[in-house]
């Protein structure tokens, strides 16, 4: 299998009846059923609004630059008869560079989980020198706003472990995927390294929106920035960087937009899976819009198929 490392899901062991602490994970092989390739497009004009009313033949789906037959094609774009259920997971900064920030930062995760529709299921994940987890997905807001209130600053930074963790988390699960990253730091505490989690992240088929802002000092140096970008663009997310800690209310209002307005596109590729690593591009047909998809996946069929 010509893929690239990546890990399994993370030993829990409890910590609170709220959250589990997590245990850097061991190398697990990523097995995917490539029979139907699926991709969630962003369409938006130059002004970064969503662009309604695409049909099929305004887009050409290239695989390794081969044109693919579009099998499935959906707008996805606001009310229930259209909506796709949505699997969030919100991964919060909690290590010490934080105190200051912190409320700030709860205040716009609440409002962020408030955005949830009927059907939607959330969890949080806090990390410092540690990553703790939610135990299960949940719709219930009032638990979702538990956890963020629980949230406490102090210590080091295992940003790669916990998003990582976040996304062994969401892979398995049905409908749209979606991981929104919040980091003021660099890391200095995970076990696993910086391209063990953007392989991981390229095959876990979620979308990844990342915000950093400037860690304490007002340094970018010390930020997560060139990993965040790594990560949000891989996974066809998008990524964030507020000069001010007080505009991550309109950010995460953003985030929710775009998890709420979108395209599913379908196809079957032309080649069976080798196990190599396919590179996905949408063209849209149209001038006046730009599309945002993952990167790719890695053509791999399951065992005993």
């Amino acid at each position: 299998m010509n893929s690239s490392p990546s890990l399994a899901l993370a030993i829990l062991t409890v910590a609170s009846p709220a959250l589990a602490q997590v245990s850097t994970p061991p190398p697990l092989r990523i097995e995917v059923d490539v029979g139907v390739v699926s991709v969630t497009a962003v369409v938006q004009d130059k002004a970064g609004r969503f662009v309604r009313g695409l049909k099929p033949q305004d887009v050409e789906i290239f695989e390794d630059g081969v044109r693919q037959e579009v099998a499935f094609f959906r707008e996805v774009a606001g009310g229930p008869e259209a909506r796709i259920p949505l699997s969030v997971v919100l991964v919060l900064d909690a290590s010490g560079s934080m105190k200051k920030n912190l409320g700030f930062l709860q205040e716009a995760a609440t409002a962020f989980l408030g955005k949830l529709e009927a059907g939607d299921e959330a969890m949080v994940v806090q990390f410092n020198e540690s990553v703790k987890g939610s135990a299960e997905f949940t719709g219930d807001s009032e638990r979702l706003d538990q956890f963020v209130e629980a949230v406490q600053a102090w210590g080091g930074t295992a940003l790669y472990d916990a998003v990582h963790y976040a996304l062994a988390r969401i892979r398995d699960r049905p409908g749209r995927k979606a991981v929104v990253v919040f980091s003021d730091g660099d890391d200095n505490r995970s076990g696993l390294k910086e391209q063990e989690v953007l392989d991981y992240a390229r095959a876990a088929e979620a979308t990844v929106y990342c915000i950093g802002i400037r860690g304490e000092g007002g340094l970018w140096a010390r930020s997560p920035r060139g990993f965040l970008r790594k990560l949000a663009t891989e996974s066809g997310g998008a990524f964030f960087f507020p000069e001010r800690v007080g505009e991550l209310m309109k950010v995460f209002f953003e985030v929710a937009g775009d998890l709420s307005n979108h395209y599913l596109l379908s196809y079957v590729p032309k080649r069976p899976p080798d196990g190599s690593w396919r590179e996905i591009q949408v063209r849209l047909k149209r001038k006046d819009a730009e599309v945002r998809v993952r990167k790719g996946y890695f053509a791999v069929k399951r065992r005993g198929r």
